[in-house]
């Protein structure tokens, strides 16, 4: 746009330059947003392996396809949202169910995600309070929405 020969003034080229690159970069920002929660492995963990429950592994990937695996302890944690493009999300509260107790201001990690070198990068993490009622919240950087396309439930 600056190199070729135009009537254009030096301040139009320049925006036309902005609007261009502004529009690429937003493009890019939705196709991620959109393609951030989809889950291209999907592991169940026996007991065996996760502590003695059951525990589901999902591996997204980042803007760069760098892979990020999320690990959910207790799948009791994963609910429908109303996300576009996405499935599932942990919770952000939860109650536990009747015959389980926990002493009121117990934390326990629910899920973790971490790199492709095993490097934790964030948690989710729930806060026990009266009555079996948890409050979630993160800790550094967690996928919390995932997109699980059908065949993977399987």
């Amino acid at each position: 746009m600056f190199i070729v020969e135009s009537n254009l003034p030096l301040t139009a080229r320049f925006a036309l330059a902005s609007i261009a690159v502004g529009t690429s970069g937003i493009s890019t920002g939705l196709v991620a947003w959109c393609g951030m929660p989809y889950v291209i492995t999907l592991r169940r963990l026996n007991p065996e392996e996760n502590s003695g429950a059951e525990g589901v592994e999902m591996t997204t990937l980042n803007l760069f396809l760098r892979p990020k695996i999320t690990t959910v302890y207790d799948p009791m944690f994963l609910v429908e949202t109303k996300r576009a493009f996405a499935k599932w999300e942990l919770a952000g509260a939860i109650t536990l169910p009747a015959g389980k107790s926990i002493a009121p201001g117990t934390e326990e990690t629910v899920a973790e995600t971490t790199d492709k070198e095993g490097n934790i990068i964030g948690r989710w993490i729930v806060t026990w309070g009266n009555d079996g009622e948890g409050t979630c919240h993160q800790v550094g950087d967690i996928i919390r929405y995932f997109n699980v396309h059908e065949e993977l439930l399987i």
